[in-house]
Parts: structure tokens; C-alpha cells; sequence
């Protein structure tokens, strides 16, 4: 498979955006698929682009541990001095980024 083919699994896909570092996540993200979206946004953070943008205007639906995947890989990237921030989100999970308030992390407006 391609760097440029979209990783499928159950309910959910991850692609590379438009540029470097620029990361399309879409269907919903929750306690079993969360391990197959690790392994997948992990490989996604090997570039050396200084900043990584989500794209999550298809994602429908995240849980706890969808959540809990973000804040580790904003920690990886931390510790190599790099960021990573929301371009744009569906409706439904920024409700969820701004009820847990961790919007502001990924650069979503409060």
C-alpha cells in the first residue's frame, strides 16, 4: 500500500493531507479502533515536518481514547520540539474538544 492510499479500518480512515505534515482522519474513533488509528497517526508523525495539522471535518465521532491517542502524539511531537493543531473539525467533535477543554492544546478557538 502507498504512502497516498487512505489506511482503512472499521468505520474510520487516515490519509495524508494536501502538504507535509497535513493528516485527513475520518468515520468515528473509539475504544476498538483506537490501537489500528494509533499504529496508523504514529507512522503519520515520522516527518520532518515541523508542525502537524489534523483535519478531522469527517470525523463524526471520538471517545476518551480517541482522545487520549491526540494528547500522546501532541506529547511525541513536544518532545522534539514540534506542534500539532486542528485545521477544522466536524461539529460533533468539537463539542466534544470544547466539553473537555481540550480544544485550546490543538489550537481550536475557545
Amino acid at each position: 500500500m502507498s504512502s497516498t492510499t487512505p489506511k482503512e479500518s472499521q468505520g474510520w480512515t487516515l490519509q495524508p493531507g494536501d502538504g507535509p505534515g497535513q493528516v485527513v482522519l475520518t468515520g468515528e474513533i473509539d475504544f476498538a479502533s483506537t490501537p489500528a488509528v494509533r499504529i496508523r497517526l504514529l507512522e503519520a508523525l515520522d516527518t520532518p515536518a515541523p508542525e502537524i495539522v489534523l483535519h478531522l471535518a469527517g470525523l463524526h465521532y471520538i471517545d476518551s481514547s480517541g482522545l487520549a491517542l491526540f494528547i500522546e502524539a501532541r506529547k511525541r511531537l513536544a518532545e522534539s520540539g514540534r506542534t500539532i493543531r486542528i485545521a477544522d473539525i466536524s461539529p460533533q467533535v468539537g463539542k466534544i474538544f470544547n466539553l473537555t477543554q481540550l480544544g485550546e492544546l490543538f489550537g481550536l478557538p475557545g
